[in-house]
């Protein structure tokens, strides 16, 4: 085969070499494995389980009545000790449990249960939030692995293209700068390696960093990537989102909070009990005891009126909050959905017309190279500019499910599907 020959054939070989499509994205078991692991095991999700667990314990403590107090006293008539001798000289035992008032227990404690359920929607938003960052870092992982193949692909038709330039200028039928051209590909290359390599490493860290593994663990990646378009309107997306969207549900829950602390402030204004009991030891003389009820007396009225302010202001927050979080959250879900058609359709444009362009320019560049109507730099800047939006299109594909990942995340704050 010729040396002209020989390049015509890299040219079309890497011309006719494809990349992912936009075929529909199958399901991914190592993904699905890595995001169970990391539920299970994630430790700030392990430490936020604890916590929840810790809120369903405070209930019944609410509830429950205060300890009663005991004391001992011991009462002497004189300097010498005198039990039994003496009338006024006693040993009493004394008992006491405060009474709050009617109601005020049961109150205190639904407003725990409320609490738990306000701890119980944070864990909800972490566990969605934890699962998001697992999808977004093992799609970065894919796509550093999979722009890594397509270097090295890169790599290998330079390398050959560049022995094929270097034969030619040495019998004289090739020119210096393209050989010289060449060689700037060949150790553009490296670079493009070692960014690569990079990422990887870090993604990987941070999949190990989520997963709660041990340090320097392998992480698999072995569904490539492909276009998974939306099939479903805003509308849809935003009622299926609220319905599993952690901040909603505990806006409810902080609502009923509310409407309990308005209750219980209301209360304080009522009285509260504590019951006395007591026994006294006189030695040999007759044994005394005394009952007594002692009531607490809510004089302090501004006190009382500050708490219950207090308490209908947060509960009419509470209900401006639910709006603002559903407004934010349908603004949030139109954005991204806005995000995830635009990439559908440019990463359409790679498919469908951008690189089959590229490949056609690719085959002209050779035809006319070979026809000698232009330079041999010219099939090296088409086989370039090729490999080049392939790269994007890789990049904008990554993007997509990353965003995919953010959209089922639900989340209030910005999360953008690059990174």
């Amino acid at each position: 085969m010729s040396s002209r020959s020989r390049i015509v054939a890299f040219a079309l070989c890497g011309a006719a070499l494809g990349g992912p499509g936009m075929a529909e994205d199958l399901a991914d078991p190592a993904l699905d494995a890595l995001v169970a692991e990391a539920l299970e095991r994630n430790p700030e999700l392990v430490a936020m389980g604890e916590s929840l667990n810790a809120a369903r314990a405070r209930p019944e403590q609410a509830r429950a009545l205060a300890d009663p107090m005991l004391s001992v006293l011991y009462t002497n008539d004189g300097w010498s000790p005198s039990l039994g001798e003496r009338d006024m000289t006693t040993l009493g035992f004394m008992a006491s449990v405060p009474l709050p008032a009617s109601g005020k227990r049961d109150l205190r404690g639904r407003v725990a249960e409320r609490e738990a359920e306000l701890a119980l929607q944070q864990l909800e938003r972490a566990r969605l939030g934890v699962a998001a960052a697992v999808k977004r870092a093992y799609y970065g992982l894919a796509l550093s692995r999979e722009r890594l193949e397509l270097v090295r692909e890169q790599e290998q038709i330079w390398r050959q293209i560049e022995g094929v330039a270097r034969a030619r200028y040495a019998v004289g039928q090739g020119a210096q700068p393209d050989v010289l051209r060449v060689q700037i590909e060949v150790t553009r290359v490296d670079q493009l390696v070692a960014e690569q390599q990079f990422e990887a490493r870090v993604r990987t860290a941070e999949l190990v960093r989520l997963t709660g593994r041990p340090a320097g663990s392998p992480v698999d990646t072995p569904a490539g990537l492909a276009l998974r378009p939306v099939d479903e309107t805003a509308d849809q997306a935003f009622e299926r989102l609220a319905a599993r969207s952690p901040e909603l549900r505990g806006s409810a829950v902080a609502q009923e909070r509310g409407r309990l602390l308005v209750e219980l402030a209301g209360k304080e204004g009522r009285p509260e009990w504590s019951l006395q009991a007591g026994y006294m030891n006189r030695g040999g003389l007759d044994p005394m005891w005394q009952a007594g009820v002692s009531l607490g007396l809510p004089l302090r009225r501004k006190r009382r009126a500050s708490g219950l302010a207090e308490a209908e202001a947060l509960s009419r927050a509470s209900v401006g909050l639910a709006e603002s979080v559903r407004l934010q959250l349908r603004y949030r879900t139109e954005e991204r959905l806005a995000r995830l058609a635009a990439t559908e359709t440019i990463a359409g444009l790679y498919d469908k017309g951008i690189i089959p362009q590229d490949r056609m320019s690719v085959d002209a560049a050779v035809a006319n190279y070979q026809s000698g109507k232009v330079p041999f730099v010219a099939v090296l800047e088409a086989l370039t500019t090729l490999y080049n939006d392939r790269a994007a299109h890789l990049s904008l594909l990554a993007d997509h499910a990353r965003a995919r990942a953010s959209l089922e995340e639900a989340g209030l704050e910005e999360t953008g599907g690059a990174r």
